[in-house]
């Protein structure tokens, strides 16, 4: 998994956590496609209102203590997955 930020926007290679960022309310931007160590990935771009909102998703994400949907999750999982079959 790839996490990086620059001074507006947030990109993740993981294809969960963008889900969760996603069903939770984080503004979908765009995707990217990048290179690492040679090998081409996607990344999702978030466009987030506060980045200290997004260390707190972060945190609550993978300590295990994030809440959402479970059907919105799963649809938003899909709808990742599309767009990893499209970039």
């Amino acid at each position: 998994m790839s996490t990086t930020n620059d001074s507006d926007s947030y990109r993740t290679s993981d294809i969960y956590f963008a889900a969760f960022l996603k069903v939770a309310a984080v503004p979908f931007h765009d995707t990217a496609r990048v290179q690492d160590n040679g090998r081409s990935k996607l990344e999702f771009v978030f466009k987030p209102h506060d980045m200290g909102m997004m260390r707190q998703l972060k945190q609550e994400y993978f300590s295990g203590h994030a809440k959402v949907s479970a059907i919105e999750f799963t649809q938003a999982v899909k709808m990742m997955k599309q767009l990893t079959h499209m970039g």
